[in-house]
């Protein structure tokens, strides 16, 4: 009984402010896991929700979003509330960042956020606070602590297991060729290899595109067969190396049109004999 009247002082004495929070009797967690996202999220009643994201190969993320309290241009606070049993009304401030009018999702990224991740595991609640034009007072939201244990393990696994490169990390590829070769050299195939890894875990893609040029030395016809013999080599590499589906592959050669760099020089020309890969969501 003591503990729900400290959680009535609490949520009607910080601030002055219109607060929300799940309700203590029914907090509820989602944890998403995939190798290429990890999310917790908890909605609060009244407001929206708030959640903990990390992508692949991108920043740990503390988000509040909210449906009907959008913010005025002014001052976002992220701040870090004490448990109710603690009888303290202060209020730590991680951040405090401008919003713009009308502002529904209010973001923290990167060390503060792992930072709010820590504090809440301790049994502390993440709070944002700003002023809206749907109240008078200022709109105050907090993640509720309940049934915490029970999510973060599966969270915490996630981003142990999270793929480090991103989508924009392996999207674009340009690969590199010797003078009248089509051979992968060892750091291409590693190149090759990290998109592959990515291919098979993300269902959105939709093609890879790889183009094949040539500098201009040599013949029009021996330029015609190496660009091909280029672009070829690395969807064969792709296909029966990194087993990505021979469907998604698309290519096309270009001898030396559209050069890179100039072909009037030695420098020039190694950027040219080349392969540039694109892949497609």
């Amino acid at each position: 009984m003591k503990y729900f009247i400290f959680i009535f002082l609490f949520l009607s004495t910080v601030c002055n402010a219109e607060q929300f929070q799940a309700p203590l009797t029914n907090t509820q967690w989602q944890v998403i896991e995939s190798p290429l996202e990890c999310v917790l999220t908890q909605p609060i009643a009244g407001f929206g929700e708030a959640k903990f994201t990390r992508r692949s190969g991108g920043p740990f993320t503390l988000e509040f979003t909210t449906r009907s309290h959008p913010a005025e241009a002014d001052v976002i606070n992220f701040e870090i509330a004490e448990a109710p049993w603690q009888n303290k009304e202060e209020r730590m401030t991680l951040a405090s960042l401008p919003s713009e009018l009308n502002q529904m999702a209010f973001k923290l990224v990167g060390k503060k956020a792992k930072e709010a991740l820590t504090h809440m595991q301790e049994g502390r609640f993440p709070a944002v606070r700003y002023r809206s034009h749907s109240s008078d007072e200022e709109i105050s939201a907090l993640f509720s602590t309940v049934h915490l244990n029970d999510s973060m393990p599966a969270f915490v696994q996630c981003l142990d297991n999270l793929y480090p490169d991103s989508f924009e990390d392996i999207r674009n590829l340009t690969v590199y060729f010797q003078l009248e070769k089509s051979d992968l050299d060892k750091k291409s195939q590693a190149s090759l290899r990290r998109i592959g890894d990515y291919v098979k875990l993300d269902s959105q893609i939709k093609e890879i595109s790889i183009n094949g040029y040539t500098d201009n030395h040599g013949t029009r016809r021996l330029n015609i067969e190496l660009s091909e013999a280029r672009a070829l080599s690395i969807k064969k590499f792709l296909v029966e190396e990194c087993e990505v589906p021979e469907n998604l592959i698309t290519t096309a050669f270009h001898r030396e049109f559209h050069p890179a760099k100039t072909n009037k020089t030695q420098k020039g020309r190694s950027y040219n004999r080349r392969a540039e890969i694109e892949v497609f969501r």
